[in-house]
């Protein structure tokens, strides 16, 4: 964050300064209405996917498509002009939206460093052509697998060969134009996949990402049924002998051009509390999210940006609540499944 931002932020740039002092000098105080606007935000182009994968809750036969309109989405930048970045994710794949690359183009225009993640399927060749043309800073491929079988019983509807195509296509191209993007993979640990992290490593090296992050937590969705889908699946991270083989799997695979991250900043405590609803919202279709562990206006939502001005919900008693039990460790059932003190395994 702070290279981004003395980095360089282009246009609205005091803006931009003066909100993230006000952070850097208050955020620590855990206020409950903050005098800083987030310098960060997820925003969820589409919940529309062409994947139905098993641990997502987008393969609910009842879950709604949905894209955000070129308008809201203007609205949301307009009222976030202090922004530093947005990452544009969530339950759908990004290139569903035909207003994606307007999208990024107008948080551009607005000095906002944009990010993306990507099932990689669409990845074609008029797409990668305009991810050059576009500023872009950063570029996550989903790699949930390094064979046909496992890829493919994970991602339902996928095609691996496809997938691992486009990333290569783009790989290369990065390299060639000299493109300055970081290209990530992620990869969704769970026992369906977990026997294959070496090889994923390799594969993931082999066709040209500069880093790889193991994501080792599984989240339900803030929904009891796809908690109980996703605890049956999930690795149990706490093992301290799979923690090791992650630890060896970093020290033998990392390398100068290529380095494995495992995610561990959504593995929280009540020492160790959740900073989304303090610095980083989750926006879907204009609904206020908590964060993307729970990515449904269904489950909790703050309010919507076509209703109201986006300071007034930042701010609202509904927020504040949010996070004075944030701060109390009071937490309601949809964000417990963060919390290691409700994550017992049997």
């Amino acid at each position: 964050m702070r290279k981004i931002l003395f980095g360089g932020t282009g246009n609205f740039f005091f803006t931009k300064i003066i909100n993230a002092f006000k952070y850097f000098l208050t955020r620590k105080n855990k206020l409950l209405k903050l005098k800083y606007l987030p310098l960060s935000m997820d925003i969820e182009p589409t919940t529309g996917c062409n994947f139905r994968c098993t641990m997502c809750q987008v393969s609910s036969p009842d879950f709604e498509a949905r894209n955000m309109d070129l308008k809201t989405f203007k609205t949301v930048i307009d009222q976030n002009k202090q922004l530093i970045k947005i990452k544009l994710q969530g339950m759908g794949e990004p290139f569903v939206n035909k207003h994606l690359f307007k999208m990024i183009k107008y948080a551009n225009s607005n000095g906002i460093s944009v990010e993306f993640v990507t099932n990689g399927s669409l990845l074609n060749d008029e797409n990668i052509n305009k991810i050059l043309k576009s500023e872009i800073s950063r570029i996550v491929i989903s790699i949930d697998g390094a064979t046909k079988s496992t890829f493919e019983n994970i991602r339902i509807k996928s095609n691996f060969e496809q997938v691992i195509l486009n990333a290569k296509k783009l790989s290369k191209a990065i390299k060639e134009n000299k493109y300055k993007t970081d290209f990530e993979a992620i990869c969704l640990v769970q026992k369906n996949n977990f026997d294959e992290i070496e090889k994923i490593s390799d594969l993931c090296n082999q066709i040209g990402f500069h880093t790889l992050h193991f994501q080792v937590q599984l989240t339900g969705w803030g929904k009891e049924d796809w908690e109980q889908v996703n605890y049956k699946k999930d690795i149990n991270y706490s093992d301290l002998g799979i923690q090791d083989r992650f630890k060896k799997l970093k020290t033998e695979k990392s390398n100068s051009n290529f380095k494995i991250i495992v995610v561990e900043e959504n593995l929280l405590n009540f020492n160790k509390q959740c900073s989304y609803p303090f610095e980083n919202p989750y926006i879907s279709t204009g609904k206020i999210i908590p964060c993307c562990m729970i990515a449904d206006e269904n489950v909790i939502n703050f309010g919507s940006i076509k209703e109201e001005n986006f300071l007034s919900i930042w701010n609202s008693e509904k927020y504040q609540s949010f996070r004075k039990d944030i701060i109390n460790n009071s937490l309601e059932n949809y964000c417990k499944n963060c919390y290691e003190e409700f994550r017992t395994k049997s």
